[in-house]
């Protein structure tokens, strides 16, 4: 991952779903951050205190200020950088700077590392996602090539979380709508497909509990390969 810091303030603010705030990061400091990172995660490195500017820098406890999103969108003509943050139904560091947010805000940016999904080529495509994982999952979907074909899950708390993306008609997209943080409805929506010929690409971001039951089940399925998987742990209940 990049460790270049920057420092950006927040241009826009829009609530997307009840559950979802978009906030867009503009500044200088983004003039030379790359293109195409999207679902690559950055490092937001929030102020110390609600008036304070953020900390940059590689310094004793400086991990405490830090949280890992994902590039929703980055606008290389107008140089912003969105970013989508679950509100209301957790609670920590960000959720708390996001809901309270303003325009004008600080926000420090260390980043961006690697994109996620293992191969956009792959035969086909399975991606699992709980509401934190939603804004990687519908970036990987943006990208995939219109031939693609597969599943997508994505656990919401609402039916009013579900979104509009675009996507590849062969991608198969369902709302599974949850509001038991505990309930791992992803997989019985895995468990009741057809696994399809030739090895999948896998993304799974989720609740950590969740994401490790979906990682041991996937691994048992046909043409399984761990090189073609992504699973990780966005959050712990």
């Amino acid at each position: 991952m990049s460790r270049k810091m920057r420092m950006t303030q927040v241009d826009a603010i829009q609530d997307i779903s009840p559950h979802m705030r978009r906030i867009t990061l503009g500044g200088s400091d983004l003039n030379d951050f790359p293109i195409e990172q999207e679902s690559a995660h950055v490092k937001a490195i929030f102020p110390q205190s609600k008036q304070g500017l953020p900390k940059l820098g590689l310094y004793l406890g400086a991990k405490k200020w830090m949280r890992s999103y994902t590039v929703r969108a980055f606008d290389q003509h107008t140089k912003k950088l969105t970013i989508d943050f679950a509100v209301n139904d957790h609670h920590g560091l960000a959720t708390h700077w996001a809901s309270d947010a303003q325009v004008g805000d600080y926000l420090g940016i260390s980043g961006p590392g690697p994109t996620k999904h293992t191969n956009l080529n792959a035969p086909w495509h399975l991606m699992a996602a709980d509401i934190t994982g939603l804004p990687a999952l519908a970036a990987i979907l943006e990208k995939l090539p219109k031939k693609a074909q597969g599943y997508a899950f994505i656990q919401i708390p609402h039916k009013a979380d579900m979104q509009t993306i675009k996507s590849p008609k062969g991608i198969k997209i369902q709302w599974l709508i949850n509001s038991d943080i505990h309930k791992n409805r992803l997989l019985e929506a895995l468990s009741n497909i057809s696994w399809q010929d030739g090895s999948p690409a896998i993304f799974i971001a989720t609740q950590s509990a969740h994401m490790k039951t979906l990682k041991a089940y996937v691994k048992k399925q046909p043409n399984y390969q761990k090189a073609y998987t992504y699973a990780s742990g966005y959050w712990k209940a």
